[in-house]
């Protein structure tokens, strides 16, 4: 019998907003396509693989905000969001309970009583870790996207939080949104005041 393998991976370490989404994910039947990690499929594509994966996938997104993001430190806030997707994808298939979940990272510490292999790298050689990476990072362009309703001014359905010398730009000018992430330095707002002196100067 085939040992079962599940693959996580997470989107949105380095952006100064928003989450920091992860997935779980296990695959019933393989594609019949390549999949490669997230960062190196354009963006048309990984919706027609998310696509996929929403029919044929078993998979459980979570997330970690920006909140606890600030109160945690990005590395907590980032195991936190592994551990709520397996527990998503246990509640959905019990059978899970005996896979290895296999952790795109070089460590992950984890209460969970399941079976875990961290893997550096493993987006780009795990089937499973590189198709959880495509749902997560389509689910946190998918919040950015609606953050961009609710703060046009940020743009941030072009640059997705990351931080891009338009969104720094934006930073210098107004004091952050709600969802930034205070605790990153071009977010704070002393260090935003600096910015603005030095601007006007």
């Amino acid at each position: 019998m085939s040992l079962l393998r599940v693959g996580v991976d997470e989107a949105g370490r380095g952006p100064l907003a928003g989450p920091v989404v992860s997935c779980a994910l296990w695959l019933p039947r393989r594609p019949g396509f390549r999949v490669r990690d997230s960062k190196k499929t354009p963006p048309r594509q990984r919706q027609e693989i998310f696509q996929w994966l929403r029919q044929y996938a078993l998979f459980a997104v979570a997330l970690s905000r920006e909140g606890e993001i600030d109160e945690l430190n990005i590395l907590k806030a980032t195991f936190l969001a592994f551990e709520r997707a397996i527990s998503g994808l246990l509640k959905k298939a019990p059978q899970l309970s005996t896979a290895e979940f296999v952790i795109d990272g070089p460590c992950f510490r984890t209460s969970l009583p399941v079976r875990i292999r961290c893997e550096k790298g493993a987006d780009a050689r795990v089937l499973e870790v590189s198709c959880a990476s495509i749902v997560a990072k389509v689910a946190r362009d998918h919040c950015m996207e609606l953050a961009h309703c609710v703060w046009p001014e940020w743009d941030f359905a072009r640059h997705k939080g990351y931080p891009t010398a338009r969104h720094r730009e934006l930073l210098q000018r107004r004091e952050a949104s709600l969802f930034h992430r205070k605790s990153y330095r071009p977010c704070h707002r002393r260090q935003i005041g600096e910015y603005a002196q030095r601007a006007d100067g």
